[in-house]
């Protein structure tokens, strides 16, 4: 179990820490110029849901109904790992709160009858009877969760197991999408800088290897780097051949 919590150390301080929570810093550090375009109030917060609702996937300790998939595992995430001053506020929004914000920023483009702030005090307001999301509020709502993450799957062995089960699993059923050999020969030119995600979480529960189509760190004292300008995709969990280094393009 020691392997898998190390394994799985390795991979949060990549994909977590390294490509959503770098990601979520460079958004953030977007200025906020209140009234004008550009402040990416929607991009911050749909990513963020993004993020929870990967995580949630991963986490939930019940299970993940047919109907309210994408709303079991974000809640279920934020109920688990948010701090409690988050939770306490959501509490009278939280029956819709999924329909709302993340639904409707990823299929309305809006929020449906709501809005996205940026650098307000408190994660929800009231603006002409508008229920308003702080997307700052949000994500460092998130990082807090992400640290509470890190401490609990130290003590939490049924924790480490679901998620490495259930992302692979995840990494598994994905592999029907990839192109096949006929259609590989429509892209024979490679694409510099692309950077396809490790193979494996676990990679036969020794340690990860990091190459150089991400750049990422992570430690207590510094937060999380950036990911290099690359694509990326989507890493698997537990597969036999550990040498293997993420794909490069």
């Amino acid at each position: 179990m020691d392997k898998k919590i190390e394994a799985l150390n390795n991979f949060i301080a990549q994909v977590v820490d390294g490509w959503m929570l770098g990601d979520l810093i460079t958004l953030t550090t977007i200025p906020h110029n209140p009234g004008a375009a550009g402040n990416c109030n929607f991009p911050i917060s749909l990513y963020t849901f993004s993020c929870v609702e990967f995580l949630g996937q991963l986490t939930f300790s019940g299970t993940l109904g047919k109907q309210d998939y994408t709303k079991d595992a974000v809640l279920g995430f934020i109920d688990d790992f948010f701090p409690d001053d988050f939770k306490q506020k959501l509490q009278p929004h939280r029956a819709n709160f999924v329909n709302i914000f993340r639904n409707g920023l990823a299929h309305n483009y809006f929020a449906k009858a709501a809005g996205i702030s940026r650098t307000k005090p408190e994660p929800f307001s009231m603006e002409d009877g508008h229920l308003v999301l702080d997307a700052d509020r949000f994500v460092d709502a998130f990082r807090m969760a992400i640290d509470k993450l890190k401490t609990i799957i130290h003590n939490d062995t049924q924790l480490v197991e679901r998620i490495i089960e259930r992302y692979e699993t995840q990494v598994d059923e994905n592999q029907k999408f990839k192109l096949s050999a006929d259609k590989i020969i429509f892209y024979s030119t490679p694409t510099s800088g692309v950077s396809l995600a490790h193979p494996s979480m676990l990679q036969g529960l020794k340690h990860m290897k990091l190459t150089s189509t991400t750049t990422t760190t992570s430690s207590p004292s510094s937060q999380p780097s950036c990911s290099s300008n690359t694509t990326t995709l989507q890493p698997a969990l537990n597969k036999k051949d550990s040498s293997i280094p993420p794909k490069k393009l």
